[in-house]
């Protein structure tokens, strides 16, 4: 993942010294390429030490190597589709929102992508492959996300509980063991009832598979598999659109991964072809 991405995401978990520094480098990815730790320190009026250990809070070694990050990340950053700039406005008109809303789903693809390793994409896959019993869930928005992909997971035959009730969720959840999963899916990775779904699966010795923000959080720290999503609400928060395109984007590479780990997979989907057929006859 880009050090621009990891700034991006990471910035609301962030304390108030790092996010001057995170803004400070957000608007002068440019200038601050050619300045050292002592410099940006200046520049940005906080302390040498708060500047390396910046640094340290985003995965680098030190300054130096986000330097470099940070270079490579302006790189591919270029190669990628421009976003027009501004926010989305009262009286911009329809194709104008059209392009702001392609451009800002475009970016959260993309940082989404490279915020999650391959091997912790297969991995996932793995687990989810491997799972005797599948608990998915997620509140609002994200319970869209865990609906969809518990319907497909159910074209492959798995064993999947998908509920919207968090009673009923924590009750499936005290009932899972060793070789089954919870797949929890909150943006924030603070939604207190998806935590303590998790934390009843991994309490009878279920795995936990997380999917939410680039940072540390609760869920995260409960999971033995994190997966991550990037998205900037702050203009389109209102119904969580950029997060929802992006946890979409996730759970939909997942569900190939496994159909092609999936020998039976065709015969499975073919069944499902099938069965649907029939009902449009009778309709």
């Amino acid at each position: 993942m880009g050090s621009l991405a990891k700034i991006r995401a990471m910035r609301d978990s962030m304390s108030n010294h790092e996010r001057r520094i995170a803004d400070f480098l957000l608007g002068n990815v440019e200038v601050v390429r050619s300045h050292s730790s002592k410099s940006l320190a200046e520049q940005v009026g906080v302390s040498q030490s708060s500047v390396v250990k910046f640094s340290q809070k985003l995965g680098y070694k030190g300054y130096s190597d986000f330097k470099l990050s940070l270079t490579e990340s302006v790189a591919r950053s270029a190669m990628l589709p421009q976003a027009i700039h501004g926010d989305i406005a009262t009286d911009d008109d329809l194709a104008t929102v059209a392009q702001k809303l392609i451009s800002r789903k475009n970016l959260a693809l993309n940082e989404t992508l490279m915020a999650n390793s391959e091997e912790a994409l297969s991995k996932a896959a793995n687990a989810l492959c491997e799972a005797q019993r599948i608990l998915l869930f997620g509140v609002g928005a994200s319970s869209l996300v865990a609906k969809d992909v518990a319907y497909k997971l159910m074209k492959l035959g798995k064993f999947v509980l998908v509920e919207g009730d968090t009673h009923v969720q924590v009750a499936n959840a005290a009932t899972l063991g060793p070789g089954d999963l919870v797949f929890a899916i909150s943006e924030s990775g603070l939604t207190q009832e998806v935590i303590r779904v998790a934390e009843a699966g991994a309490a009878r010795g279920a795995d936990v598979l997380s999917l939410t923000r680039f940072t540390r959080n609760p869920l995260t720290e409960l999971a033995s598999h994190s997966l991550y999503c990037v998205a900037n609400e702050s203009e389109a928060r209102s119904s969580s659109i950029l997060a929802r395109t992006a946890q979409f984007m996730i759970t939909d590479l997942l569900f190939i991964l496994i159909s092609q780990r999936d020998s039976k997979a065709n015969e499975l989907f073919e069944r499902s072809r099938q069965a649907v057929k029939v009902l449009r006859q009778l309709a």
